[in-house]
């Protein structure tokens, strides 16, 4: 059988669309990439876990490249935010930064919080930096990492 299908369960429920999966070739990306069906489900805003696939027996590195580039891309987006405050505000931006997104409602009002910043860069269009936090705004909220695989990308066998 394949162990790993109930924790891809339990993990993509806890964190839903908020979740980027390294999988390892072995059957949980046979689960997790049988098209044209899939398990990952999209929620009612249309998102849903992010899912990748190596080939090669390197899913610890894969996820790590994966946490890094998203890392990189969250400091570019936060330190755009932070440059634009004087022109979009401190409210907004102070209330993006502070939201530490541990609570469901916490998350809900961050998307709100990223709407209502999507709109005013809309508005911006002659702002170099505006527009390049306009392509970067979904790596302002909170985003986890996980690699999934057997043994054999854990060098088990």
């Amino acid at each position: 059988g394949c162990g790993e299908t109930p924790y891809i369960k339990l993990i993509t429920q806890l964190y839903g669309d908020s979740i980027m999966i390294a999988n390892a070739t072995g059957c949980s990306s046979i689960y997790g990439g049988n098209l044209p069906t899939t398990p990952y489900k999209k929620n009612e805003f249309g998102r849903g876990p992010a899912w990748a696939n190596s080939l090669f027996e390197d899913n610890a590195e894969f996820g790590l490249g994966m946490k890094l580039g998203l890392t990189k891309k969250q400091e570019i987006a936060v330190d755009l935010l932070k440059t634009l405050e004087p022109v979009i505000g401190s409210e907004i931006v102070q209330a993006i930064i502070n939201n530490t997104e541990d609570t469901e409602i916490l998350k809900k009002e961050k998307f709100a919080q990223i709407d209502a910043l999507q709109k005013i860069l809309d508005g911006l269009a002659d702002n170099e930096d505006a527009q390049k936090l306009s392509q970067l705004t979904e790596y302002l909220r909170k985003k986890a990492v996980w690699t999934f695989g057997g043994d054999g990308w854990a060098y088990d066998i």
